[in-house]
């Protein structure tokens, strides 16, 4: 990120992976203190295994005969696994029914509130801080600040997502810009993270290098892989589509329950090879599904399952995904859907959802020209409020929150070579 005169971020030097040399998808230090080295996998077995036809695009013919199949092949469970809940109940349950309209979830920006923020981001500039010190402390919103605390207890224990709207990205430059989006999420989360194995604290939701395709099509329901609250901010709109989409995972559960217990079985067994697309560990292995602490949480990305070409395609030689893996993967798609809310989707809006227990996914866009679709994407923690989590996942969390051996890279922009996008969210891990 580019300095300016009174307010700077970590230099912001390319570095990009040299496809000859395999990375260790820990850092020793992360090694050491989870004992991961004497976990790692042995070789893929040596007898050929057959997988499921199954992509990172939802095909719904393939689910529906996987799905029929399956029960027609019978012996399926038909409870839930043993001390785990028949029913959820909370404001984690929710369809599109729960909300009368949109103001039960987005928090509109006053005047006050502006020019509240406007003060906070001369006050951090005055005390010449690096951009990555931006804290509440060093932030301040006194009246905004209580709004904002009540937003945080809507994501960590309430319905598990919020709308801030009301900011204008034209009234800033870029860096003060920057400064106050990371200003107002400090109010949610201050710790950030590491979207990568190269470092980078923010990542650009945009198409990557769509020069004749300038239609993206709908994507699949998925959490991001490793962050408690994920914060996309809306630096600019595409042309006609492009709506967040969300679905409560506590609500599919429930549906799971009274319809599929079988899948929850296969959702919460630990044996989903999820890729590090050529690293070492060549992939490892956890359950999407958990229920730990009195809460059901779930994690999971289609592409760390099931690949995404052109960019990102499965690891040669890795195992698959099963057939009853398959089936519960698109299930989770088909009853989000059913039960899913579209939001609406302003510029300028700040969105932060608890991505422990809500699913989301964006519906199909048009891109014309300078008019398109662009967020940038953070992965916050709050330390008191995160849920607790399972081992596996607090290494997960580590290597995201903890990890002090990997350098931060601040792209205030899509980073390029030769002119081309190379990193943008939803190709990173």
């Amino acid at each position: 990120m580019a300095p300016t005169a009174d307010v700077m971020f970590p230099t912001d030097i390319r570095s990009f992976r040299n496809p000859d040399l395999v990375e260790e998808y820990y850092s020793p230090g992360l090694r050491t203190r989870f004992h991961i080295d004497g976990l790692k996998l042995a070789e893929p077995p040596a007898i050929p295994t057959k997988y499921a036809d199954i992509h990172y695009d939802i095909d719904e013919d393939k689910y529906r005969a996987r799905e029929a199949a399956r029960r027609q092949a019978g012996d399926l469970e038909t409870k839930v696994p043993e001390d785990w809940p028949t029913k959820l109940e909370g404001p984690l349950v929710w369809d599109q029914s729960s909300f009368k309209d949109e103001s039960q979830y987005i928090y509109h920006l006053t005047s006050e509130d502006k020019e509240e923020i406007n003060s906070g981001l001369a006050y951090f500039k005055d005390q010449g801080l690096d951009g990555e010190a931006i804290t509440k402390a060093t932030f301040p919103l006194p009246k905004l600040g209580a709004h904002l605390d009540q937003i945080c207890q809507d994501v960590y224990r309430g319905r598990g997502f919020s709308i801030v709207r009301g900011l204008d990205p034209e009234a800033y430059s870029l860096e003060d810009l920057t400064i106050v989006y990371l200003g107002i999420s400090s109010y949610i989360a201050e710790r950030r993270g590491k979207q990568d194995q190269r470092g980078s604290m923010l990542l650009h939701v945009i198409k990557r290098n769509d020069v004749d395709d300038q239609y993206g099509e709908d994507k699949p329901f998925h959490t991001d892989t490793v962050t408690d609250t994920l914060c996309l901010f809306t630096r600019s709109l595409a042309v006609e589509g492009g709506r967040s989409i969300l679905a409560s995972s506590w609500t599919v559960y429930n549906e799971l329950a009274a319809t599929r217990p079988d899948l929850i079985h296969v959702l919460a067994k630990p044996d989903w090879p999820f890729d590090t697309f050529s690293r070492d560990p060549p992939y490892y292995k956890r359950a999407l599904l958990y229920n730990y602490d009195d809460k059901i949480l779930m994690s999971f990305g289609r592409r760390l399952l099931c690949g995404h070409p052109p960019f990102d395609p499965r690891t040669p030689g890795i195992p698959g995904l099963t057939e009853a893996q398959a089936e519960a993967l698109d299930a989770v798609h088909f009853v989000a859907k059913k039960f899913e809310i579209k939001t609406t989707m302003e510029k300028g809006d700040i969105r932060f959802v608890n991505n422990m227990a809500v699913l989301h996914r964006r519906e199909a866009f048009r891109n014309d020209g300078d008019t398109y679709r662009h967020l940038v994407r953070l992965w916050l923690h709050n330390d008191k409020e995160c849920w607790r989590l399972p081992r596996c996942l607090r290494v997960a969390w580590a290597r995201v929150f903890e990890d002090e051996e990997r350098t931060s890279f601040w792209d205030l922009e899509p980073p390029k070579k030769d002119g081309i996008i190379l990193r943008v969210a939803g190709s990173c891990d």
